[in-house]
């Protein structure tokens, strides 16, 4: 990994880190946590723990696909089925892969994910099944929400797993249980999704989209 390479990263996750600790003190009750389209707040040129000096109009980042079906960068988060006995015999812990389907070309990427405030999380960014291993990802566990930063120094125009997420269901968990893990292109400190090459800024130029997903609990 080049020099430059190592040095964004470095700085990413001191980046990521600073947001997770300012969100922390900003939200003083669930409800202003609360990630909901009206305090989506599009804005560039700050850091994910600052504020913009000047808010834009209110606007959400579309989930949006051609009239085919393609897309310039599509991410999708599965539903996974699991048995209750398996369930049990996994300690309920249930891996979930999201995967990146589409991609015209990335240099850099950022995006985020919210998980049921039932459950907990652990994600492994080294992985054989995970073909983007240098992503960076800071968890709030308190908001149950994940922030992810990835760069590379050449456009990669790979497609696959972005990251594992293993979910631990409570020990409650039982069939009919459903644990939603949905796509979240808007950060805590209310900085957009960013998915873009050295040309191209694919969700302000492009079609971004995706899928959520979850865990569901079978007999």
């Amino acid at each position: 990994m080049s020099v430059f390479k190592k040095t964004l990263l470095l700085l990413i996750g001191c980046s990521l880190l600073c947001c997770t600790a300012c969100a922390k003190q900003e939200e003083t009750s669930q409800a202003q946590a609360e990630i909901t389209p009206e305090e989506y707040t599009i804005f560039t040129g700050a850091a994910d723990s600052e504020a913009p000096a000047t808010k834009a109009p209110l606007q959400t980042p579309e989930n949006k696909t051609r009239e085919d079906g393609s897309a310039d960068i599509y991410i999708t988060i599965p539903t996974v089925e699991v048995s209750l006995a398996d369930l049990k015999s996994s300690d309920y812990t249930v891996p979930v892969y999201v995967a990146l389907e589409q991609n015209a070309g990335l240099t850099y990427a950022e995006w985020g994910a919210s998980y049921d405030k039932r459950c907990t999380l652990e994600y492994e960014k080294f992985d054989s099944q995970v073909t983007f291993n240098n992503i960076v990802c800071s968890v709030n566990e308190e908001q149950h929400f994940f922030w992810t930063a990835w760069a590379s120094s050449d456009s990669d125009p790979r497609t696959g797993n972005l990251i594992l997420l293993n979910i631990k269901l409570p020990a409650d968990a039982k069939a009919g249980d459903s644990y939603p893990i949905t796509y979240e292109p808007v950060s805590l400190a209310n900085k957009p999704h960013v998915w873009n090459d050295t040309k191209n800024n694919w969700v302000k130029d492009g079609v971004v989209g995706w899928t959520d997903g979850g865990i569901t609990v079978t007999e």
